[in-house]
């Protein structure tokens, strides 16, 4: 497999830490983009939200279904390898997980706002923020290996990932503002580069990879259309359209 620096003749994949600082800044100026846009702004979240889910469904889970050239079978490559066979199961999984793990977090706030008297519990900030943790560590880590290497993949990819920051993390930060603005963002932020430092060390295979994304692609999805449910007060539906054909079709053109 190609990787970032292999792509770039150079031992240090300069492009993909470029990337990530890109990444980095969308996260650390999370509560600045938020005095901007209004809480129920949902031209905002559905123009960015629109632009991850084409993503997902126009080139990364293309990307996964073809198999891997040269790559052994899922048998000889052991438990990952048989995973990274079946990309679209890995992201079934991601978004169940993802799902899960939330709702959990849902009852629990809810448990204990009874027993409280209505007062908000962390629950739901804290499982989010551990969420993301993970998904953060995955995407600064397919900043340097990814399913199709290149500078415009790249490109692209850190595109929709910034979406991604911008409908999850906004979302995040609502939940409690000053716990996010002191300590989340900066740990989030310090993920992704954590993520690329080990992509630029480790090559972990491309059965890793292929799994990486495919629990990214499941994540992706769940985060960005949790804010733009019908009767949310958050979904335009034009716009996300309007935003997911638009991305689709550059997809598809390049």
């Amino acid at each position: 497999m190609v990787t970032a620096a292999q792509a770039t003749g150079s031992g240090v994949p300069l492009a993909a830490l470029a990337a990530a600082g890109a990444l980095v800044l969308v996260q650390v100026l999370v509560p600045q983009m938020r005095r901007r846009v209004s809480p129920g702004s949902a031209r905002f979240q559905s123009l960015a939200g629109g632009l991850a889910i084409a993503y997902v469904f126009a080139r990364l889970l293309p990307d996964l279904a073809q198999p891997a050239a040269g790559a052994p079978t899922g048998t000889s490559q052991g438990l990952l390898g048989l995973l990274a066979d079946r990309a679209f199961l890995v992201a079934l999984a991601g978004l169940l997980l993802y799902y899960a793990v939330l709702d959990w977090a849902q009852d629990q706030d809810a448990r204990e706002q009874r027993q409280r008297g209505g007062v908000p519990t962390p629950w739901p900030f804290w499982a989010s923020g551990a969420l993301y943790l993970v998904f953060n560590l995955f995407a600064g880590y397919l900043l340097v290996h990814q399913v199709r290497p290149g500078p415009t993949e790249l490109a692209l990819y850190t595109v929709a990932l910034s979406a991604r920051y911008l409908v999850g993390e906004v979302a995040l930060r609502d939940q409690d503002p000053r716990a996010y603005d002191r300590v989340g963002r900066w740990v989030l932020a310090a993920a992704v580069l954590v993520g690329w430092g080990i992509g630029a060390t480790v090559d972990l295979g491309d059965a890793a990879v292929r799994v990486f994304s495919a629990l990214l692609a499941g994540s992706i999805v769940l985060t960005s259309l949790k804010q733009q449910l019908p009767g949310s007060g958050r979904a335009h539906f034009p716009l996300l359209g309007g935003a997911c054909i638009a991305f689709t079709a550059l997809l598809l053109a390049l």
